[in-house]
């Protein structure tokens, strides 16, 4: 086991961790967690032993093989399916013996040990870890210097994991990594024997791979049973022991409960409605930890909304002779939440770009309102700061009518309180950096919100006030992101985009798991590992998206159902909310009405009466429907 004994970490000078005493036994899967700069890394580098730790021990068995992510890939002439197998230690020490061994018993003798390590397999079982990590049939021929940074830490996350190793760390292995290869990840973390200690700020990859929390906060490092929603279920039991956090707590409630009345006056999306009402059965745990949490955004109500904002005709962009976006035609309403489904370098990036007006169209037409605002996250943007200016200076600058202390009151929403909205924006990590591009967004009022990736380098705190923001926000939005608590929490529909096709998908995030772990199975019964399931489907992916397609015509009566039911729902709270404002008239009852407060008193109970048996109605067609979804 994994043992440390009252370990004291500091980085800079600065205490990191103190009297930190826990073990993680074999087998264990630890989510490490915390806000960024707590020393969750440090923490890994201890245990890699690139640093010792000021007091205290970290002990564990001599005998275990550690692997872990590289901080970075260079280039180099080396075939990628040779890189990955560079992982496999054993094998390699095996084939470098065999290549200078000319003593015909010794080379049977290593030829028997490469057989017991199954080490005659080790090429595909390294071009099935490609494939599922998203590379092309072809890549593996490939140098390692012919492939982008991304995709070179890929090629690192691949020989990590070909590494027979007894301890796995991983630092944000998810960073580069789309929707489709989480969910591969996930599986493969998921079968992993050893001992695994993972950094990750994914909810959901937590949640699916993890079987204990190791949170760090305040300096000290408290150990849970369970997976991320467990140990945040504990964390809000022992916030709510004391009496502030009650307070705050019943604050919280209030507010969260005042958001669902409102959606419900809201025709929109049953899957919308799905989503919040299961958050509000938990709605205890979240209000908790919200309640504990330091930052709290807060997103400027557009000054106008015109309808439609935006619109492409048969839009498309080409360059270099390269097809980058098919003519697409798409309308962006002022109540679209609009999430963007696809692989890595499926055009997900280039539609944000089109809607945003930052790349010319070879064809069609981009028409936008005079008056529209666009707010455009792009991760490249956190690199175009002025390091020398303050993240004040870099709100001032944008010219808003908002004072400085709108603007200090803005920052310190976005973790820049005090003194910190005055130094210089050199000294700030990559997370604060996104923080500091998201805050400038947001002061311009934006009447659509553009977002690719907006919670790369977040931890999981900001990544929660973020998606809260989000939620209220009374804009569009457009989001591509990997993080799938964020997708499922602020968006009502989705676009599929396939290799610069632009499609509207009619399923949800759970609809698109589906589809892909059944692409995934299709490929492995096939002896193919998990490659066309993360490479978008190029190699047969017509039939499965028809087969997907087709399951999504036979669940559609029953989205129209339920959708059905929730404009009822909608129309009827709209009714009694109009009826119980004339009900609130003073003036009403100082009139003789001749009855009519009587009949406005007997209406008022009859839509009571029908607005509650339309959300049972509702709710029935939500189980129906997420039944059928789980036979799918």
């Amino acid at each position: 086991m994994i043992r440390f004994d009252n370990v004291e970490l500091r980085r800079g000078g600065q205490e990191l961790i103190a009297g930190a005493s826990f073990m993680i036994h074999p087998g264990w899967r630890v989510g490490l967690t915390g806000a960024n700069g707590c020393g969750k890394s440090t923490l890994l580098a201890a245990l890699r032993g690139e640093l010792v730790p000021d007091t205290g021990m970290i002990d564990w068995p001599r005998g275990w093989v550690c692997a872990h992510l590289p901080q970075e890939v260079d280039a180099s002439t080396r075939r990628a399916v040779d890189y990955v197998l560079d992982g496999d230690a054993a094998l390699r020490s095996l084939q470098a013996r065999l290549e200078t061994c000319e003593d015909g018993e010794e080379r049977g003798h290593l030829f028997a040990e490469i057989d017991a390590i199954d080490g005659w397999s080790a090429e595909a079982r390294a071009r099935q870890l490609l494939a599922g990590l998203g590379f092309a049939p072809q890549d593996p021929d490939r140098t390692v210097a012919e492939f982008s940074g991304g995709w070179r830490m890929r090629l690192g996350l691949a020989q990590t994991l070909m590494t027979r190793s007894d301890l796995l760390l991983l630092d944000e292995p998810t960073n580069h990594l789309d929707f489709e290869t989480i969910l591969w990840l996930e599986d493969w973390l998921r079968r992993y024997p050893g001992t695994l200690i993972v950094i990750a700020h994914d909810r959901r990859f937590l949640d699916a791979v993890v079987t204990h929390i190791a949170h760090i906060e305040h300096r000290r490092v408290q150990l849970f049973t369970g997976n991320y929603s467990a140990a945040e279920r504990r964390r809000a039991e022992i916030i709510a022991q004391t009496e502030a956090a009650a307070a705050r707590v019943a604050q919280e409630r209030a507010h969260l409960e005042r958001f669902v009345a409102r959606f419900r006056a809201k025709a929109s999306k049953a899957r919308q409605a799905q989503s919040r009402l299961k958050r509000l059965e938990k709605l205890d745990d979240v209000a908790l930890l919200r309640a504990a949490r330091p930052m709290h955004l807060k997103i400027p109500a557009p000054a106008r909304l015109p309808d439609p904002l935006l619109r492409l005709d048969h839009a498309g962009v080409a360059m270099d002779g390269n097809v980058r976006l098919h003519p697409a035609t798409l309308r962006l309403r002022p109540d679209d939440r609009i999430g963007i489904l696809g692989p890595n370098g499926a055009g997900k990036s280039t539609l944000l770009a089109v809607l945003a007006g930052l790349l010319p169209l070879s064809e069609g037409e981009r028409a936008v309102d005079p008056d529209l605002v666009v707010g455009f996250f792009a991760q490249h943007q956190r690199e175009q700061l002025d390091d020398d200016a303050s993240p004040l200076l870099h709100l001032q600058r944008l010219g808003t009518a908002m004072t400085e202390q709108e603007l200090r009151n803005q920052l310190g929403g976005f973790g820049f309180s005090g003194n910190r909205a005055d130094l210089p924006v050199a000294g700030l990590s990559g997370g604060e950096r996104v923080r500091l591009v998201l805050a400038m967004l947001v002061c311009q009022g934006p009447s659509v919100l553009l977002l690719d990736e907006p919670t790369n380098h977040l931890d999981l705190d900001m990544r929660e006030a973020l998606a809260e923001a989000l939620e209220n926000y009374g804009g569009a939005l457009v989001v591509v992101s990997h993080d799938r608590d964020l997708l499922a929490r602020v968006c009502d529909r989705f676009w599929r985009v396939h290799a610069g096709w632009v499609e509207e998908y009619e399923g949800d995030l759970d609809d698109y798991a589906r589809e892909l772990t059944q692409v995934r199975a299709d490929s492995v019964s096939r002896g193919n590992a998990g490659g066309p399931a993360v490479n978008g489907g190029r190699d047969g992916g017509r039939e499965r998206r028809q087969e997907a397609a087709r399951q999504r015509e036979t669940l559609k009566p029953l989205r129209k159902a339920a959708e059905r039911e929730e404009s009822r729902c909608a129309r009827l709270q709209e009714e009694l909310q109009a009826l119980e404002e004339r009900l609130g008239d003073p003036g009403l009852y100082e009139q003789d009405s001749g009855g009519d407060l009587e009949n406005l008193l007997q209406r008022q109970g009859r839509l009571r009466a029908a607005l509650e048996q339309a959300e049972t109605d509702w709710l029935e067609a939500l189980a129906v429907l997420e039944d059928a979804q789980a036979r799918a």
